[in-house]
């Protein structure tokens, strides 16, 4: 049985938000999420998630909840270091890596423990989260995983987005 069921209205690409349902037959609106933010029901921003990929440089992921914390993602494991913070970075289609190797984000700020993000190899994109602070939105914890979903090779969603009607959305 799913604990939340996301459903976005056309192709993965277009900016229509994720609605986040839960719940009995999973009927509650718990908010929205896009890679970019969660917002509650009534459209109020809970918090944003930002990555920035580094060129020579490492990746850099932040999370930021309001009224509670800024939380910096690094990668955890050989794998996700080799993914996100290496010079192999740079090499083509890297995606198609995320195939071969799981990787793992974790998330902590100075007063959190946050959480963790993890996409498991294979064609099919799935992720885990672990939440080490009751504290934190699971709403933002899901705007992370559509944000990572974004920068990783899926087949599936290229389907999805070459056969959705462009005209909706």
């Amino acid at each position: 049985m799913p604990a939340a069921r996301l459903h976005k209205d056309g192709a993965y690409e277009t900016r229509n938000p994720y609605q986040v349902h839960a719940g009995q037959d999973l009927a509650q609106l718990l908010g929205y999420v896009t890679p970019f933010a969660a917002v509650a029901p009534d459209r109020t921003e809970i918090g944003t998630v930002r990555n920035r990929e580094g060129g020579l440089r490492k990746d850099t992921w932040t999370v930021t909840q309001h009224g509670l914390a800024t939380f910096d993602g690094t990668p955890d494991g050989a794998n996700s270091k080799l993914r996100h913070a290496s010079p192999l970075r740079l090499i083509p289609f890297r995606e198609l890596g995320d195939n071969l190797l799981s990787f793992r984000l974790r998330f902590r700020a100075p007063q959190s423990q946050g959480f963790t993000v993890t996409r498991r190899a294979g064609v099919r994109a799935t992720y885990e989260a672990k939440i080490d602070d009751p504290r934190v939105s699971r709403l933002l914890v899901l705007a992370c995983i559509v944000q990572l979903n974004n920068d990783t090779v899926d087949p599936r969603k290229t389907a999805v987005d070459f056969t959705a009607n462009p005209f909706k959305g």
